[in-house]
């Protein structure tokens, strides 16, 4: 999430709030952009007591997604976008949920009231909204591309052949070799595996659900050359001594072009989305009167 931040009261940190840009006649200064840092790095800022330094490239990218986000704002202003209340009060009520009793000491790092970080979050939706409306511009994905796109990328969708597995995993060799006779003289693996198995999937009976063939760990290539309903001897990891049998297997398949289409859809569309987000920002940016001032973003500091 995106904030674009109001000057608080934090004048303890900033003697002289200095301009590094301006967009028309709205200005991004140090205290803006420190800000900015912290609330995408929060953990980061300070090390051991020590400000920690921030590249300059860092700087210049977060500037220009602070001057991104002033656009954004304008063109919000401009299409007459607005926020209620409810929705700002939703949205806060449900991120200091989330931190549950370190929200207050999260905004007291950033030097914010609840007032101004409701502010920022109205400015936050405010950029959310005006991006979705101008999104429905965008023209959306046909059949046709879906299907050139299938064509062209076959090898995304092919799945390999997978392997359904369960386990049953103990801390020592001699426990795993009791529970192998046990087997062999008839008793229920899954039973096995609720009563003996310390992992978790133990108290489902050791289910691994399937595994794709080339995602196997290393200790379960032996499940390769055995039939379904066939138990392997004890297997060692550092996990522990484990006992699998295999309880399915999915040949490999291609899906097909229906199978794959809405997910080859979502990421058509996701990419044409980006790529217009893109041109449209660089569009604003050359209407608009942007200056930066990068001697000053060189020399202050975000913290």
């Amino acid at each position: 999430m995106l904030f674009v931040l109001s000057c608080g009261k934090d004048t303890q940190i900033f003697t002289k709030d200095k301009v590094i840009a301006k967009v028309d006649d709205t200005q991004i200064t140090e205290r803006d952009l420190a800000r900015y840092y912290r609330t995408l790095v929060p953990s980061s800022w300070e090390k051991n007591g020590h400000k920690a330094s921030v590249p300059l490239d860092l700087k210049k990218s977060l500037l220009e997604r602070l001057i991104e986000d002033k656009l954004l704002l304008m063109q919000a202003a401009k299409l007459d976008v607005t926020v209620s209340d409810e929705e700002v009060d939703r949205l806060y009520a449900g991120i200091a949920k989330d931190y549950g009793k370190d929200f207050e000491v999260y905004l007291k790092k950033l030097h914010l009231t609840p007032k101004e970080w409701k502010s920022a979050l109205r400015q936050d939706l405010l950029i959310d909204k005006v991006i979705k409306r101008h999104m429905r511009t965008v023209q959306d994905v046909t059949r046709e591309e879906i299907e050139t796109y299938y064509k062209g990328h076959l090898d995304e969708f092919k799945i390999p052949i997978q392997y359904r597995m369960a386990q049953i995993v103990v801390p020592t060799r001699s426990l795993a070799e009791q529970i192998l006779d046990k087997l062999k003289k008839g008793d229920k693996f899954k039973e096995l595996a609720k009563r003996f198995s310390i992992f978790p999937e133990g108290k489902q009976g050791g289910d691994l659900g399937y595994w794709r063939e080339d995602r196997l760990p290393e200790e379960f290539e032996i499940v390769r050359q055995m039939r379904v309903g066939e138990t392997s001897g004890i297997l060692h990891s550092p996990y522990g001594y484990h006992i699998v049998k295999l309880t399915g297997i999915k040949e490999a398949k291609v899906l097909s072009l229906r199978e794959a289409g809405p997910k080859i859809a979502m990421k058509l569309r996701q990419e044409r989305r980006e790529k217009e987000k893109i041109r449209w920002l660089e569009e604003l940016k050359k209407k608009a009167h942007i200056v930066r001032d990068f001697k000053v973003l060189k020399e202050i500091r975000l913290n």
